[in-house]
């Protein structure tokens, strides 16, 4: 899968089983697929929507207590998604957007706590 992690690895990182759009083709493959993970932190409730064939991915993340969203990304250009740590206690990842004239970089811890780094670097 070019750019984006293996369908295990990210079950591996959420901790739980995607819901696949496509769920009723069993030859469809997970990169040609909308898989939709739901998992929480301590504090927070996630909805991680990741189409590796479209390089779109969406995350919403809700505070538990008050249950408001507290973020929402609709990327619609993700070039490739890597993983940074996937241990019991931490889990990030880094998504990179690249252009003629600059990278986009995003990353976002997932555990322990939330955590949102966006950068633009100039290529120029």
């Amino acid at each position: 899968m070019q750019g984006y992690p293996e369908e295990k690895d990210l079950r591996s990182l959420f901790e739980c089983e995607p819901t696949l759009l496509d769920s009723t083709e069993k030859d469809v493959p997970f990169f040609y697929n909308e898989a939709t993970f739901q998992f929480s932190n301590q504090e927070e409730d996630f909805i991680v929507i990741i189409s590796p064939a479209y390089r779109r991915v969406k995350i919403q993340v809700t505070h538990r207590p008050s249950t408001e969203v507290t973020t929402l990304l609709d990327l619609k250009r993700v070039d490739h998604f890597e993983i940074i740590a996937d241990t019991r206690n931490h889990s990030s990842v880094l998504l990179r957007s690249v252009d003629d004239d600059y990278t986009q970089t995003i990353e976002i811890d997932f555990k322990p706590m939330f955590k949102l780094m966006i950068k633009d670097h100039s290529t120029n």
